[in-house]
């Protein structure tokens, strides 16, 4: 039998038999939307009222598709009304704008009122991958352009009008930040080999019989080897 990940309806569905106030939150990019089990959940999370919120984010591209080929859709969040839900679209640039549809989608799905559909619209800066190079699709002018929206500056000169953020805050947080991932890496680094037996230990609740000599094998080949 095929093994499948958990699904975002199926897990706003447990929670909605469960009684929990919890709530299931699914991004996907615009791409993804084109696809026949995003409708196929909308349509579920729609007819069973489930606590879900589905966000799109909207850069303009699925690889190298533009958004303009994907969709004849004027907008992304408009795809929620054949399945009965609300769609909302947000400047995915604006942290604050983000988090405040955000908020009021968990509100709703909290209170029994079911899922949302929200687009997010941004802008990919990079390439899609490290194989991927953009600049035989796109133009360079184009995202020049894009970076003026770039959401972290945009959210680092909002603090800063503010007066709740200065250089000394960002060079503090950077600081941490770097500290924390070094030493993530370094206790990995440290973290014993696990072994050979482990790749059947922590497969199978109960091991199949068929697996059992090449178990003893791995073990046994271990063993001389040390």
């Amino acid at each position: 039998m095929r093994s499948r990940k958990p699904s975002p309806k199926g897990v706003a569905l447990a929670m909605r038999i469960r009684r929990e106030r919890r709530v299931a939150v699914c991004t996907v990019g615009d791409g993804a939307t084109s696809k026949g089990a995003f409708y196929e959940a909308l349509n579920v999370a729609g007819s069973m009222c489930l606590p879900l919120i589905v966000v799109i984010v909207n850069n303009g591209w699925a690889i190298s598709a533009p958004r303009s080929l994907q969709s004849a859709a004027p907008t992304l969040a408009q795809k929620a009304v054949a399945a009965g839900l609300p769609g909302e679209q947000v400047d995915g640039n604006d942290a604050v704008a983000v988090a405040e549809v955000c908020r009021r989608a968990v509100e709703r799905a909290r209170a029994g009122e079911g899922a949302t559909l929200i687009e997010a619209v941004t802008y990919r800066l990079s390439d899609h991958t490290t194989v991927d190079d953009a600049r035989r699709y796109r133009d360079d002018a184009e995202v020049s352009r894009q970076w003026e929206l770039e959401p972290v500056g945009r959210l680092r000169n909002y603090l800063v009008a503010a007066g709740v953020w200065a250089k000394e805050d960002e060079e503090g947080l950077l600081a941490e930040s770097a500290a924390e991932v070094d030493g993530a890496a370094e206790e990995y680094l440290a973290t014993p080999p696990l072994p050979p037996e482990a790749m059947f230990d922590f497969l199978y609740q109960d091991l199949p019989v068929g697996l059992e000599a090449q178990r003893l094998a791995a073990i046994q080949e271990s063993a001389a080897d040390a």
